[in-house]
């Protein structure tokens, strides 16, 4: 027994090895295949681990290591391919909305410059007689405008004092009726104790 944990020890061992030197090799491809060589290392250390597990030799530890490894970098490399899909369908969704917008920005310049012509052209067909009556106009127009407003704030004013004085009116009816059963209360009081005086 003993000789068989020595045996699974010294296989995983190298296997270990194994793994770490393919992982480095792995490693020199760059950055750009970080997902698969995380792949290869994780698939290679998990058949690797498999195999010492199973009591296999150093050639069988090796063997599922590569496979591990094999089965790790596909994994890592369809999560990469899937990534730089993702990434490049990004990139072009900004390209395409900072081309839309640059567009759209010269659209409006050339627009508002073609308006901008437009109305100097037609400021050049302008006569200083037309521009007076249009300021004559434009005056009258103002003056009939504020003779409107202050007929609406007079109209408003007079209907307000109109509430008031009805508001008036009413505050005092009502004083007036409350005040008179009042009166009529006393007075029928006094009258009720002037005659039980007499007759005593």
């Amino acid at each position: 027994m003993g000789m068989n944990r020595a045996l699974v020890l010294r296989n995983t061992v190298a296997a270990i090895v194994s793994v770490t030197i393919l992982a480095f090799q792995w490693g020199c491809a760059g950055p750009a295949t970080s997902k698969t060589v995380k792949g290869g290392g994780t698939g290679a250390l998990v058949g690797a681990g498999a195999g010492a597990l199973a009591g296999g030799d150093t050639g069988t530890i090796a063997a599922a290591g590569a496979a591990g490894a094999i089965v790790g970098a596909t994994i890592g490399a369809i999560q990469q391919s899937k990534e730089a899909k993702r990434q490049n369908e990004l990139a072009q969704q900004r390209a395409y909305s900072q081309a839309i917008a640059v567009q759209k920005r010269s659209q409006e310049k050339e627009k508002a410059q073609i308006q901008e012509e437009l109305d100097i052209a037609e400021g050049f067909r302008i006569t200083d007689t037309e521009l007076d009556e249009m300021t004559a106009r434009a005056e009258s127009a103002e003056a009939d405008l504020k003779a409107l407003q202050a007929k609406k704030a007079a109209a408003l004013e007079r209907k307000k004092t109109l509430d008031e004085m009805e508001q008036r009116e009413r505050d005092a009816l009502e004083e007036a009726e409350r005040l008179r059963r009042e009166l009529e209360e006393l007075e029928g009081t006094a009258s009720s104790d002037l005659s039980l005086s007499s007759e005593i």
